[in-house]
């Protein structure tokens, strides 16, 4: 299997929106970062964040090959 972590996102500006700092937010930033990781579960076979472990706090884990799973 080949896997990309990927800690956060800048935007255009240079706004940046980190996956630990954001994750848990209530606005656009965090509504953000769960639509990213949703929409990766379409495209990658596995797809860990934060809410799978406290290893995964600060990226999502996006993975082609091996198990198929999306938390």
């Amino acid at each position: 299997a080949e896997a990309l972590d990927v800690t956060g996102f800048m935007l255009h500006g240079g706004r940046r929106i980190g996956v630990q700092r954001d994750w848990a937010d209530a606005g656009p930033d965090g509504a953000f970062l769960r639509e990213v990781h949703d929409g990766a579960c379409r495209w990658f076979d596995g797809v860990l964040g934060p809410d799978y472990n406290a290893a995964h706090r600060d990226h999502f884990h996006l993975e082609s090959g091996g198990w198929r799973t999306c938390r």
